[in-house]
């Protein structure tokens, strides 16, 4: 037995005596309880001390049991069940823990991993059925409706269609870039033209001014209706001028084709008569 040591209890003006023995009752009633517990201890500890290390009570638990205890006690990685059985390439769950468990997907995996002894799965998943089977070869006709062979044709003719495509582009541009000096110096012509064109425009522009000017016979300004009238029919009677110098211009050339023409007709005519002769 464990002394017991009971601290003074100060008397209190407030409590009676009767809630004072009750105190001092739980107390003491606590302490022999510890004191029991202690001695059970003590007394099962002397028991395992007595009994050797290797007794086992085989009729207390059966081989199955003593097998699980076994494996229980060597497990000392602390993991799982599930992850030590695929630690030792073992099939992780006995029992399906889940909905995928019973896919065919996994089963299939399970399968091919751990062989059929080992996954406790029917081959037969492996193959499908024939409904299955009918709507792969369904989705192929529909997914891939030409044969082989024909595929490879299409492939060759596109091939060569995108071949024939690049060198006809190269061909342009390279039929291109021959013309390109061509192309430039015509460009040139054309801007010079045009600039001649419009210092032609400005001159006679300013020409037409300075007559207008000179018909009045003193200034005036150019916004005056007097001047934009005068000015327009001065516009007028210039355009005409152009219109027809490049009316007769025109009938010179043709003139001069119809001359060419005749001549050469002449000369065709001439030389069958010389044949003849």
């Amino acid at each position: 037995m464990f002394p017991i040591k009971l601290w003074p209890v100060r008397a209190l003006t407030s409590t009676s005596l009767a809630q004072q023995w009750m105190v001092v009752r739980s107390l003491s009633f606590g302490a022999s309880r510890l004191a029991k517990k202690a001695e059970q201890a003590a007394d099962e500890e002397l028991a395992a001390e007595d009994l050797p290390v290797t007794f086992v009570d085989d009729d207390a638990e059966s081989t199955q049991e003593r097998e699980a205890r076994i494996a229980a006690l060597r497990n000392k990685s602390g993991l799982l069940t599930a992850h030590r059985n695929m630690l030792h390439d073992v099939l992780p769950y006995d029992q399906s823990q889940s909905w995928i468990h019973e896919t065919v997907k996994y089963k299939r995996m399970m399968l091919g991993r751990y062989g059929i002894d080992g996954s406790r799965v029917d081959p037969r998943v492996c193959f499908p059925t024939k409904k299955e089977a009918f709507e792969k070869k369904e989705y192929e006709r529909v997914a891939f409706p030409f044969g082989l062979k024909q595929m490879m044709d299409e492939n060759e003719a596109a091939r060569k269609a995108r071949k024939a495509a690049v060198e006809a582009r190269e061909a342009d541009v390279a039929r291109k870039l021959e013309k390109l000096d061509q192309w430039t110096s015509d460009l040139n012509a054309r801007i010079a033209k045009k600039e001649a064109e419009a210092r032609a425009a400005k001159e006679r522009k300013d020409r037409l001014v300075e007559e207008v000017r000179r018909h009045f016979g003193f200034k005036v300004d150019p916004r005056d209706e007097r001047f934009q009238e005068m000015l327009a029919q001065k516009e007028r009677e210039d355009r005409k001028k152009v219109k027809e110098a490049k009316r007769k211009e025109k009938e010179e050339k043709m003139m001069e084709k119809l001359q060419k023409k005749t001549a050469e007709l002449e000369a065709e005519i001439d030389v069958p008569i010389e044949k003849t002769k």
